[in-house]
């Protein structure tokens, strides 16, 4: 049994909070994808979890299988050609993703959503 996670201990911690329960509400809906959820969940400020926290892990994982793959905010700086190649990777990647990020974010829900 997964020990309980402590109370925030600050603003920032509980606005992290906040965001990470968004973005896996966003992801759950199809709003945002698993590997753009990736990037944002891995550049939120310390939430007060475990640095190995499985949940959290599944985001560092997709990160960094895909790191060599351009998010959504650069990708005006490529070639149109060179984001159609890279297409199948990244419905790859989605695909993938699905195998187990759902379930990590219904979990970061429960665990962080505020009552």
């Amino acid at each position: 049994m997964m020990e309980a996670d402590p109370p925030a201990w600050n603003e920032s911690q509980a606005q992290a909070r906040q965001k990470l329960v968004s973005l896996c509400r966003a992801m759950l809906a199809g709003e945002v994808s698993f590997f753009e959820g990736a990037i944002q969940v891995c550049a939120l400020p310390p939430i007060g979890a475990s640095e190995s926290d499985p949940d959290l892990m599944a985001f560092v994982a997709i990160r960094s299988e895909t790191d060599h793959l351009p998010p959504i905010h650069s990708q005006h700086l490529w070639s149109v050609e060179a984001i159609q190649r890279l297409q199948p990777e990244f419905a790859k990647t989605e695909y993938w993703a699905k195998t187990f990020a759902p379930k990590a974010c219904e979990r970061l829900i429960r665990r962080f959503a505020e009552s």
